[in-house]
């Protein structure tokens, strides 16, 4: 597929090369197998969860982050499903798992949750592959929150290095709504994200919380809106990540608010750890403005480790590699202090410790 992903609402000079993704993240031609759920794990649903045949109707005008064309692939394609429908509160964490066995593979995976008002949903989304498997995953995560529901989206991406990976979600929140998207990602050869939500409703909010770890010849392209519509609507967008090799990555990150979105706010932060000669990083802030009572902020920290501080750890007796060691792990513990599972929580962070050693300079 042809078509441009990850574009920028408001195009800037084309020959800064940030318009939208590179050639690179064309999309490969759609396999034509049968749909198969033997690719994808979904654990227990616990009472008010129930899995439903489709998205409900008239609840999917919203696109993701990476476009209309990139999500009418998928929903056309897929060869995994799940959609989830809530109702009341729940505490229990719910795992979804899509996972590349062998050679090959491609995982198109159409997902959606459905909440209803007043309810509640965490779900924990996993995308890894076995260590000979090869092949990409394509996956649109949809989600509309009714009046006073809180939907909770965690996804780890923890793919080998034979694999590409295109992951778009899509948000509507009315009144009253809270969205929390939080992501890990690790893995991947090329890896393409996009966000986008609507904040239609009034007092609806929207939590984007992201870190991520490129090295070797990695290639990361974000795209990440958020939409304000509704008065007094909140966005907060956080992203952290490392750089290291000959690694890159594009970050665009924009907040719209639209005319009507009156005592909204809108802030945006990004912090960038550079840790090799060769990486490199292009950040995109973008406010755009329809209505004049809002808030909005945008903020970039973009430099290498502080040799200070390493000098003062290494002082209270930590060496220079368990001091270096301490502050990356700084920037991925709001991330990974969300996910629920203790074990994934040790895999990632030994990932991230092997992979600072692997880069050290010093």
């Amino acid at each position: 597929m042809q078509d441009k992903i990850n574009v920028l609402p408001v195009l800037t000079w084309n020959h800064l090369g940030v318009n939208w993704a590179g050639k690179e993240f064309s999309l490969p031609e759609a396999p034509k197998e049968k749909p198969s759920e033997e690719r994808l794990s979904v654990s227990l649903l616990p009472s008010g969860v129930e899995r439903i045949e489709t998205f409900p109707k008239g609840k999917n005008e919203m696109e993701s982050g990476i476009g209309k064309a990139y999500d009418d692939y998928v929903i056309e394609d897929a060869n995994v499903t799940c959609f989830l429908g809530v109702r009341g509160k729940t505490e229990q964490v719910i795992r979804l798992k899509s996972s590349i066995p062998g050679l090959h593979t491609a995982i198109i995976g159409d997902y959606g949750i459905y909440a209803e008002e007043e309810s509640s949903i965490t779900l924990l989304q996993e995308a890894s592959a076995a260590e000979g498997g090869s092949g990409f995953t394509a996956e649109l995560t949809r989600i509309y929150a009714e009046k006073g529901s809180l939907v909770k989206l965690i996804q780890v991406q923890d793919l080998n290095r034979f694999c590409s990976s295109w992951n778009g979600v899509a948000i509507h929140a009315e009144d009253g709504a809270r969205v929390e998207v939080i992501r890990a990602v690790l893995g991947g050869d090329k890896v393409a994200l996009g966000t986008k939500a609507l904040l239609k409703g009034k007092e609806s909010s929207y939590l984007l919380n992201t870190a991520y770890f490129g090295d070797q010849t990695q290639v990361f392209d974000f795209n990440d809106t958020s939409e304000h519509w509704g008065e007094n609507t909140q966005c907060d967008m956080y992203t952290a990540g490392v750089l290291a090799g000959e690694s890159s990555k594009t970050l665009r990150g924009t907040i719209d608010f639209k005319r009507g979105a009156a005592y909204s706010a809108g802030h945006e932060t990004e912090e960038v750890l550079m840790l090799g000669k060769k990486v490199r990083n292009r950040t995109v802030p973008l406010i755009l403005c329809g209505e004049e009572q809002v808030e909005g902020q945008h903020a970039a920290t973009i430099g290498r480790l502080d040799e200070s501080q390493i000098y003062y750890l290494c002082s209270r007796g930590l060496t220079s590699l368990q001091a270096r060691l301490l502050l990356v792990e700084g920037r991925f513990a709001p991330v990974l202090g969300q996910i629920p599972d203790e074990k994934l929580r040790e895999v990632l962070s030994s990932q991230i410790e092997r992979r600072l050693k692997d880069n050290d300079t010093k």
